[in-house]
Formats: C-alpha cells, sequence, structure tokens
C-alpha cells in the first residue's frame, strides 16, 4: 500500500484544469498532485468526479503504478484495464478498485527542473484511450506547465526585489520595474495565476503608497482607469518612452498616446509625468 500524507492542504490551482480535462476527454474521474518542488513528494490531494476518498492523500512513489511510472519516465501512459493491466505494479490497486477504476490515462505535469505532479482521466469500464484523448489531456498538462512557468518567474522577480532592497527605504526604479514586469505577465495569465498577480502588484503598490496622499483634482480623486490605460501607465512608470510601450503592449505607437492622453485627462494631469505621479498618489502603481 502507498503511504498517505497527513494535513497536506489541498492545490486549489489543479481545480479549473481538472474540470477542462474532465471536460474535453469524457472522463468520469480526474483527479491528480502538484508538489510545490521536483524533488518533493507529489500528493494526489484534488479530485473531481470520485466516489470515495479512496485517492485523496495518496502520495505518489516513482516507479510505482501508473503515475510512478509517468513521474520516472516523464510521459503520458495509458492503460485499458487497470486491473488487468501489465507493465505497471499494482501497488495501488486498493484505492483505485475502491473508486471503480478501469480505464486510466496519466500525464506528467514537467518544469524544467523535473517531474512536479500527475494527473488523471479515468473510466469505470475498460476503454480504449486514443490519440485524441491523448492529446487534449497533454494539452491540459501544458495549461499548467505554464502556470508553474509564471508563479516561478513572479516569485524570482519578487524575491529579487526584497533581496536587492531589504529595508524598502525609498521606492526606486527596480521596484517599478518589477511592477511593470508583473503587468506583462499578468497580461499573459489567467485564472488562479492572474489572481496571484494581480494580488502581488496591488501588494507593491500598497507597500509604496503614502501615509498621506497629496492633494489631488477633486475629479481625479475618484478616477478609474481601463485595464489599458493602467496597462499603459505602469510601463510609463517604468521609464519606457511610447514606441517601447507599443511593443511590449502590441500596441500602436498612436494607440499608445491615445491611452495616456485619456489616462491623463482622467487623472487631471497635463502631461505624462503629472499622470504617473497622480497614479502613484492614488496607489494605483508603486
Amino acid at each position: 500500500m502507498p503511504t498517505q500524507a497527513e494535513g497536506v492542504p489541498p492545490a486549489p490551482s489543479l481545480v479549473p484544469h481538472l474540470h477542462k480535462l474532465m471536460q474535453v476527454t469524457g472522463a468520469e474521474v480526474v483527479f491528480g498532485g502538484l508538489a510545490p518542488h521536483a524533488e518533493e513528494p507529489v500528493v494526489l490531494d484534488t479530485l473531481v468526479g470520485a466516489r470515495s476518498d479512496g485517492l485523496r492523500n495518496l502520495q505518489l512513489t516513482a516507479g510505482f503504478g501508473l503515475g510512478g511510472k509517468v513521474m520516472q519516465i516523464g510521459r503520458p501512459l495509458h492503460v485499458r484495464d487497470y486491473p488487468s493491466a501489465r507493465g505497471i505494479t499494482h501497488h495501488y490497486d486498493q484505492p483505485v478498485r475502491a473508486e471503480q477504476l478501469r480505464a486510466i490515462l496519466a500525464v506528467p505535469i514537467r518544469s524544467v527542473t523535473g517531474v512536479h505532479g500527475v494527473i488523471y482521466a479515468g473510466m469505470r469500464r475498460p476503454t480504449h484511450i486514443g490519440d485524441r484523448m491523448l492529446d487534449r489531456a497533454v494539452a491540459v498538462a501544458r495549461g499548467i506547465q505554464f502556470d508553474i512557468c509564471v508563479e516561478a518567474e513572479v516569485q524570482r522577480r519578487v524575491t529579487r526585489w526584497v533581496v536587492d532592497e531589504p529595508g524598502r527605504s525609498g521606492v526606486g526604479q527596480r521596484l517599478r520595474d518589477v511592477h511593470a514586469e508583473l503587468a506583462l505577465i499578468r497580461n499573459g495569465a489567467a485564472g488562479r495565476t492572474r489572481q496571484l498577480i494581480e494580488d502581488l502588484m496591488h501588494r507593491l503598490s500598497d507597500t509604496s503608497s503614502p501615509t498621506t496622499v497629496p492633494a489631488l483634482p477633486a475629479r481625479a480623486r475618484g478616477a478609474r482607469l481601463s485595464a489599458r490605460e493602467l496597462d499603459v501607465i505602469t510601463q510609463a512608470a517604468a521609464g519606457h518612452r511610447n514606441a517601447q510601450i507599443g511593443e511590449l503592449l502590441g500596441l500602436s505607437e498612436g494607440t499608445v498616446k491615445a491611452y495616456l492622453f485619456s489616462a491623463s485627462r482622467k487623472l487631471g494631469a497635463k502631461n505624462r509625468i503629472e499622470a504617473v505621479i497622480a497614479a502613484r498618489r492614488l496607489g494605483l502603481i508603486p
């Protein structure tokens, strides 16, 4: 029997991906687990469609069972009928039997450092798993891998800022650069990863916001910038010129100017410098 990990928190980032996996494969039950680092144990802590808790909190061992073999070789595997499957060990038969699973597909979640986890799609009857189902499951796994890469990059950049400026005695250009880089990463993210990045951006802005806000024009105090206006102001605060902002955001230089103009008008500013200052005073950017 595999060991069970006690008190392991759930991995909420897997939930939307597993729902998508169920939708695109037609599986009856999907489940999986992620480890924070490739060298740490993988625990199956997220299940959708399960009828029992037999699989919950199972800790995988490399080389054991279908998932363990997937971790070992680093590529997807599937079996038509798990109880009679050859080529894998049967250390996990008891929990699989409790869930009445027969056909199972397992796909590894990889990063540059190794395998971070495994996701499964299962059926409660012997079924041939074809290339189309396999390709769709792999596409879901790639979405998870993208989220892992984004979160790792966000953490790297935030950590770099904390190490470089541990006292946070003042808001420098480095902080504004990190905030601007996070904004670009956010635009390519979705779901929980996008929310994580936005939370980090808010924390950076709040950390740098003054305790007392200098007087601003009345119309500027309640200014609501659109997402694109805020993107442009964020990049302008990092010192980028209009052409550079356009290249970073995939906009024409004329469109960048238009967003800057509309943001400046909302903020009661006469130019981009005043607009950036007003946005900082409102805590919209660091």
